[in-house]
């Protein structure tokens, strides 16, 4: 019995032994570890490929040739009087240009509101035989809308003892409430000129526009590059009316405003107002082919010299900010550009150069606000550091410390073979020598 016990009780008492250690496959971890380090190497260059910038080269000496003497390349087209040179209201030019007339009640619910206009005979008397005259030039969209409030965002003033209100000329230029005017004209690329017919409410009227010396200055103004103004105060009633009713007026009411927009539009379209006889042009009247001869030199010049400057300004922007990206399509069009540009020069005739060169402006302009060059404009190569050292360091320094590991132990094993061959004793002569000691 006692026997049976201790023969029970002895497996237990006995200490369990710790599991065996898995030995050491050095040739395996280091194939594991090269694997590794080849796919860093690999995908280092395919990411450094991919994430590299396009910076395609550009034509600088072509475009440098024609910024030096891009005038003396055009002289017969060029050559023109320079004293009708358009002045700082005119538009930058276009081949198409989108105009919108529109007629604005301040407060249509007031009453007294002018809620309907015949905008196309209106503007066949007006404005129609100048944009016909120049159409060898510029193709133009006409467009109409009436909008029944349109508040103010200027301080009107009153005169003491004086019926009506008046605006200051110095605050003109917030005269046009674009917050909460409805200006919209779609979707367009073209340039868009607008001319408003303001009509006061009826407690604003007659709205003035009064100058510094208290003098009052005419019912209308230019907002340069973008349009012109015309402020309308319809005649009093006979007798009263409710506000519901409309203000309906003759045709000839709205004319002089239609007029005054002619004379706006030749004025922000570099038109001069008086031609060289000296008297004033009558409201639509066309242009004569003399005239449009001499603008349509004025706008070549004027449009080449822009695209130019453009081409001679993308190049510049180019070689100060070298993480610019300059792909393909920022190359095609600065060269497509440069070969209208050339079609110009070869051409006799100042219409088809100017159609050249309006096509290499818009290519030129194009090009410099390309999105993918805007891209990374603001992105220097700091920032770069700080977005991928978080991303690659985690990595790196464990693949580096264990290769600087592994280093170190190739090395002590190296250093223990060397040893052990340096203390083992010669075999003696007839003795066979163990063929496990070769493979070691």
């Amino acid at each position: 019995m006692a026997d049976t016990l201790a023969q029970s009780e002895s497996p237990a008492a006995a200490p369990l032994s710790a599991p065996a250690a898995l030995p050491d496959n050095s040739h395996s971890r280091r194939w594991i570890l090269a694997s590794i380090w080849l796919v860093v190497l690999l995908g280092v260059p395919l990411w450094w490929s991919t994430t590299a910038l396009e910076r395609r080269p550009l034509p600088e000496q072509r475009i440098q040739a024609w910024n030096s003497d891009w005038q003396t390349r055009l002289p017969s087209l060029l050559a023109s009087d320079t004293s009708d040179e358009a002045d700082g209201r005119a538009v930058k030019f276009s081949p198409r240009y989108k105009l919108a007339f529109t007629l604005l009640n301040e407060d249509s619910a007031a009453g007294g509101a002018v809620l309907a206009w015949d905008a196309q005979s209106l503007l066949t008397g007006s404005v129609a035989p100048l944009l016909a005259s120049l159409a060898p030039i510029h193709e133009f969209t006409v467009e109409t809308q009436v909008q029944y409030f349109a508040p103010l965002a200027v301080e009107l003033h009153r005169k003491d003892g004086k019926e009506g209100t008046y605006v200051d000329e110095a605050d003109l230029r917030a005269f046009v409430n674009n917050a909460e005017w409805n200006l919209a004209t779609g979707d367009t690329l073209d340039p868009v000129l607008q001319f408003l017919l303001f009509v006061p409410s009826i407690e604003h009227r007659p709205l003035k526009i009064r100058r510094q010396d208290g003098s009052d200055a005419p019912l209308s103004f230019i907002s340069p590059q973008r349009g012109g103004v015309v402020i309308y105060n319809p005649p009093s009633p006979a007798h009263e009316q409710p506000p519901s009713v409309p203000l309906d007026l003759p045709l000839s009411a709205l004319r002089p405003a239609f007029c005054i927009f002619e004379r706006q539009l030749r004025a922000l379209l570099g038109v001069p107002l008086v031609p060289p006889g000296g008297a004033m042009l009558t409201c639509g009247r066309a242009l004569s082919p003399h005239d449009v001869d001499s603008l349509a030199k004025r706008r070549l010049r004027e449009a080449t010299g822009d695209t130019v400057e453009t081409l001679a300004a993308t190049v510049k922007l180019a070689s100060e900010i070298q993480n610019m990206q300059i792909n393909a399509g920022v190359q095609r069009r600065v060269e497509a550009a440069l070969d209208q540009l050339d079609e110009a020069a070869s051409t006799n005739t100042v219409i088809s150069a100017l159609s050249h060169v309006a096509t290499a402006q818009s290519l030129a302009s194009r090009a410099y606000f390309d999105p993918s060059m805007m891209g990374l404009l603001y992105f220097p190569d700091e920032h770069k550091y700080a977005v991928y050292t978080p991303l690659f360091g985690p990595v790196a320094v464990p693949l580096l410390l264990s290769l600087l590991k592994e280093f170190k132990l190739w090395r002590e094993e190296k250093r223990k073979r060397k040893k052990a061959r340096a203390v083992r004793p010669l075999p003696e002569v007839g003795e066979v020598p163990d063929p496990r000691e070769k493979q070691e």
